[in-house]
């Protein structure tokens, strides 16, 4: 019996393409493919605003207390715009924002490995965890746009990997289905 995974073989051969395809444009256009990425983010979040507002319109209509949802369709659509607007602007705003998270989280763990008692068998690599969170977060504060770039080369590698992965995948599916008895109809 065929099962539904061995069928649809093609399925993963084309998220792999498509994967490849990324890595490809991450790696040679990385400043191109992260403005594409952040208004495709900032598109999303535009449209769900637009879709909250909906929402939030027929609770309105049907009596239904809309209040949340109202400032969340505010939020959003004005967040998407903002992104699409000021796509440069918005990127550094938030890989600023993550850089200051990573900053704090690498001081929690410094002053969390200096308060825990011996009990903790290897402190080496919680040590470890916090220098690199501190080393992030100041990469990432001290020129945001940069290592925006830079995180999309490395997501481009990882797909171009995935993605070769997935079409192999695919075509050992597609190897597999033939070795399967047909379905009596």
């Amino acid at each position: 019996m065929k099962t539904q995974i061995t069928r649809n073989w093609w399925s993963f051969a084309l998220n792999g393409l498509v994967a490849i395809l990324y890595g490809i444009l991450a790696l040679t256009l990385p400043e191109g493919t992260l403005i594409v990425v952040a208004r495709y983010t900032g598109i999303v979040i535009l449209l769900t605003g637009i879709v909250f507002g909906l929402i939030s319109y027929n609770r309105h209509k049907n009596g239904l207390k809309y209040g949340i949802m109202l400032l969340q369709t505010i939020t959003l659509t004005l967040l998407g715009v903002l992104i699409l607007i000021y796509t440069e602007e918005t990127l550094n705003f938030f890989i600023t924002l993550i850089g200051i998270w990573a900053l704090i989280t690498g001081i929690i763990q410094l002053i969390a490995l200096v308060n825990i008692s011996g009990s903790l068998g290897n402190k080496n690599f919680f040590l470890i965890n916090a220098i690199i969170s501190l080393i992030f977060g100041l990469l990432l504060i001290i020129n945001p746009f940069a290592m925006a770039k830079t995180l999309i080369v490395i997501s481009g590698l990882l797909a171009l990997f995935f993605g070769f992965v997935m079409i192999w995948f695919a075509f050992s599916l597609r190897e597999l289905q033939k070795t399967i008895p047909h379905e009596e109809v």
